[in-house]
C-alpha cells in the first residue's frame, strides 16, 4: 500500500491539500483521486472529515463532508461542493 493510500483512509483535509499540491489538481474530486492511484476505483465515491489543517485554497468536489471541514476549507479560501449521491445496483438501471 502506497503512503498516499494508507493517508486516504482518513480522507483528510491536510492530506488532500498535499494531494493537490504533489499532483498540481485545481480540483479534487473522485476522479483525480482515481487518476493519481490514491482509489482504485470510483466505488460509492468520497467523504470529506475535517483532521487535519489546510492552509491552501483547495476546490473539492465530493459525495459529503463534516461541518468543520468545509468550514476549513473555506476558511482557507477553498470551495466545498457536494455532489449528488451516487448511484448503485438496481437503482442505477
Amino acid at each position: 500500500m502506497s503512503d498516499w493510500q494508507q493517508i486516504i483512509k482518513d480522507q483528510s483535509i491536510s492530506s488532500l491539500e498535499k494531494l493537490a499540491e504533489k499532483f498540481g489538481a485545481d480540483v479534487i474530486d473522485v476522479e483525480a483521486l482515481v487518476r493519481s492511484g490514491v482509489l482504485r476505483r470510483k466505488k460509492d465515491g468520497v467523504r470529506l472529515l475535517g483532521k487535519g489543517e489546510i492552509k491552501a485554497p483547495v476546490q473539492f468536489a465530493v459525495h459529503g463532508a463534516s461541518k468543520s471541514a468545509v468550514a476549513a476549507v473555506e476558511k482557507a479560501g477553498g470551495s466545498v461542493k457536494i455532489l449528488a449521491p451516487q448511484q448503485t445496483g438496481e437503482a442505477a438501471a
